[in-house]
This record gives structure tokens, C-alpha cells and sequence, in this order.
């Protein structure tokens, strides 16, 4: 039986283990959800602002985005740990993205790699996308097995990833052969470059 009180447990008993193996128990308990994506399109976040109170004391969020609870469970802990570094930069005054809270930047990167993760550059979000280290991986297995959450939930019937219900994309792609200029229509067209005067081909 499905028991969500139990994954929160997991995830909880996670951050613990991360906390004192990566971070010598130096990041400040958030609060830990699980909840959808909302459209984000993000397996995790973990909030700016101290979001939670109990008992006249506040705390951050960090949420694990419920679609991909089920992924294999090196990919949920760096997704876990990526969250725990950008705590980790909040505790610490250090702004690791960008104002509009996307573009990833080497502070991310450096704090990140320091504690157990890899870091590569998206053309988009920037240093962003995350994996464990190979040490990070062997720890783990010893630390947790590979047994790992088997649940997730799923998406809203004609929604994409997120959940969140989308409207159909019709819309046909050309791309121009030669400067990879891209246009969009709603029908089948003729359409010439201007620039390199060549006709644009349909992209599948």
C-alpha cells in the first residue's frame, strides 16, 4: 500500500545522511515535500524565503517534484543534493543563480562540486545539469543499497511532464538548411530564406 508518509520518512532520513556525510551537519533542517511539479518542468526546488513556521521558528523548503520519484535512485539523490547545495549557498549569502532564479552560475557549480556532485553547463539554465561523482555513486550503494522509492505520480491525462494539462502542439517546424534559422506554421508552406536564399525544409 502507498503509504506518501513514508517517502517523505525517506527523503527525510536522506538529508539527514547527506548532511553530516557532505556537509558536517552544517545546513539547517528545511522542511521536506513532495508534491507535483506545477509546470516547472524541475525534479526539485528549494525555496528562497524561510516558508514554513512552526512553533515561531521558519524554515526553507525543499521539494522533490512527486512525477520522478521513481527514477533510479543515484538520479534522485543528486537531484536531492542539488537542492541541498543551493541551501547551502542561501545559509551563506552567496547568490548561485541568476535574479530571474534559473541561470546556474559557477558559484553553483563550485559549491555543488564540492559536495559530492558533477556539474555540466545547459545552454539555457547553465551549470545545472547534476550527477553524482563516482565516489559519490560507490558511497551511496554502501550508504543506501539501489533500492529506491518505486512511486511516482503520474501526470494528468494529456498533460505533459509536470502533469500540468497542455494544449496540443500543431504547429509544423522549418528550419533553413544553411543558417538554421527556424520558423513555425499551423499549415504546410513554401517559404524561401531571405538570407541565404534557400528554401526552408519541414523537421519532423
Amino acid at each position: 500500500m502507498l503509504k506518501i508518509s513514508e517517502i517523505v520518512k525517506k527523503t527525510e532520513d536522506m538529508f539527514d545522511l547527506f548532511n553530516a556525510h557532505f556537509y558536517n551537519n552544517e545546513l539547517i533542517h528545511p522542511a521536506i515535500t513532495i508534491s507535483p511539479d506545477g509546470g516547472r518542468g524541475s525534479y526539485g526546488w528549494c525555496s528562497v524565503y524561510e516558508i514554513w513556521n512552526a512553533e515561531d521558528e521558519k524554515y526553507r523548503e525543499i521539494n522533490l517534484c512527486a512525477e520522478y520519484l521513481d527514477r533510479p535512485m543515484n538520479e534522485v539523490c543528486a537531484t536531492l543534493l542539488h537542492e541541498m547545495a543551493h541551501l547551502y549557498n542561501l545559509q551563506n549569502g552567496i547568490q548561485d543563480v541568476s535574479n530571474n532564479g534559473y541561470y546556474h552560475n559557477m558559484k553553483f557549480k563550485a559549491t555543488a562540486e564540492a559536495h559530492g556532485l558533477h556539474i555540466e553547463k545547459h545552454p539555457k539554465y547553465g551549470w545545472t545539469v547534476t550527477t553524482v561523482t563516482p565516489e559519490t555513486e560507490a558511497w551511496l550503494r554502501g550508504a543506501l543499497g539501489e533500492d529506491g522509492i518505486r512511486a511516482s505520480r503520474l501526470p494528468e491525462e494529456g498533460g505533459g511532464k509536470g502533469g500540468s494539462k497542455k494544449s496540443i502542439n500543431r504547429s509544423i517546424k522549418y528550419v533553413c538548411p544553411e543558417c538554421g534559422t527556424i520558423i513555425r506554421t499551423t499549415r504546410e508552406v513554401n517559404v524561401i530564406c531571405g538570407d541565404c536564399g534557400v528554401p526552408f525544409e519541414r523537421e519532423d
